[in-house]
Order: C-alpha cells, then structure tokens, then sequence
C-alpha cells in the first residue's frame, strides 16, 4: 500500500532490533509497556486520558494557502506512576523533597543488569530473601551488580489483558531481602509487577526499605523474562525530567553483545 505524501519506508513496532553503539554492534529488547487509556492502572492511580487536540485538518484553518499539509496534536492526561515508570526517592519518603525524579542522576541510567526468576511465588505472599538467593543460584548470579541494576520477574506480566489480575494478583519482596538487595549496592529495583510490595501487606516494606535507603525503584516492566541471559547485560532506563515529580513513565532497554547469550 502506498501512503499519499510519503516516500518513507512503512514502520511497525518490534520490541527487538540490533543496534550500534559507539561502533558496537548489540542486540537491543525493549522492556517498555505502552501508554494508552486502555492500561492497567494501580488501585486509585489516575487513568490514562488522549484525545485529538488538533487534527491536520483543524490546524490547516489558520494556514491559508499553502502546500503544507497541517499537523496534528494529542492531548494527554495521566497520573505519574501510569505505566512502565520509574519511583522517586520522594515518593516514598516525604522527608526528602529534593529527590523528586528530575533528581534522577544519569550514571544511574546506564548501568549493568541482572535479573531473576520467582513466578513461583504465590500471589500476595511475600518474595523472602531465602527465595531471592535461592532465584540467583538457579540464574548462575554469584552477586548483584554493585552500582547496577536488578530486575525480577513475578510472572505477573501474562495477566496484562486482564487488568483487574495484573493490579491485584502478585508477590512483593519482604523487608529482609528488600535490605539485603539494597545493601548489595544496586542503584534501581525493576520488577514487571505493579508495585515491588505485597498488595496484601499495607505496611509497604519494600518501599519503606527504598525510602530509608534512598534508592529508586521501577515498576511494570515488561520481557523481564525474554533476557536471553541473566547477567552480563546492560539496562538503559530514561525517566523524563518531571520537576517535582513523584514518578516518571520511563522507555527501558536490555541491551546485550549477541555472541554473549547462551539461552
């Protein structure tokens, strides 16, 4: 199909590329959930709004006449913790009002990865540090990354289309293994869930940990579990710079050398 006025190529979506970085070839997973008025949102977080701003069409009746086509604008209203996003230390920890997101530093956004598996995990039950040593000697991870990134997977992430399962039906890290994670050095916590706590536990121990600890956090994460290895990736996470802001939608990259995979 030939689109009118365009000599460009037809782009789609894929969640995979290759990609060269600095004269490095790398293979690239995107690990980003869409923005959409359709996604799951966490209980009494506000929903995603879009509507037609401006259409070409509108925007062509203060043109007169002219060759150009006319442009188009969205409007968009969302709460800050809508989708893939990135917590602030602010957030959860009022005391500190000067680590909204905007204070995110960028050392933090390029960072080693390493991720593990606890889908076994019974849905509003707690993720002990006993099931996150046991997940990294099954992963081969003698240690998390200091200064780098872990992400772990729920399983949570198949029950996307069934919005009311994915905000409600999940495990969260207990207090003990939120520490001994944090005192492991890394700088961000990813997980594919909607929130890193327990919906069950209303004392919030894994956010109670990050705030006295004063690391971010990062939650519903997508392919957490299509990493084809589980260290020796790099994760790229952006959050926007949302002065004052409690959170960020973030866009989150695996990336690794395609020759380091082994399954």
């Amino acid at each position: 199909m030939t689109v009118k006025g365009s000599n460009a190529r037809t782009r789609s979506y894929s969640d995979t590329s290759e990609i060269t970085l600095l004269g490095r070839r790398l293979s690239a997973l995107d690990l980003t959930r869409e923005i959409s008025p359709d996604i799951p949102v966490y209980p009494g977080h506000m929903k995603v709004a879009m509507w037609d701003h401006l259409t070409h069409e509108e925007s062509r009746l203060r043109m007169g006449d002219t060759p150009f086509r006319g442009y188009a604008v969205k409007g968009l209203a969302l709460c800050d913790h809508d989708s893939t996003h990135m917590d602030a230390v602010y957030h959860f920890n009022p005391d500190r009002p000067d680590l909204t997101i905007d204070a995110f530093p960028i050392e933090h956004c390029f960072t080693e990865g390493a991720w593990i598996d606890v889908s076994d995990v019974a849905p509003r039950t707690h993720i002990t540090l006993q099931r996150v040593h046991r997940a990294m000697d099954e992963a081969g991870i003698e240690r998390l990354p200091e200064g780098g990134t872990l992400l772990y997977y729920t399983g949570v992430a198949k029950n996307w289309d069934d919005a009311r399962t994915f905000v409600t039906q999940y495990p969260g890290l207990d207090a003990e293994a939120s520490h001994w994670i944090l005192d492991q050095g890394v700088v961000n916590v990813l997980t594919d869930a909607v929130s890193t706590d327990n919906p069950a536990d209303m004392t919030y121990p894994n956010h109670t940990a990050h705030g006295e600890r004063l690391v971010n956090h990062t939650e519903v994460v997508n392919n957490i579990d299509r990493i084809p290895l589980h260290q020796g990736f790099g994760v790229i996470v952006v959050p926007l710079r949302l002065i004052g802001g409690t959170a960020s939608p973030v866009r989150i990259f695996a990336v690794w050398e395609p020759g380091s995979a082994t399954g």
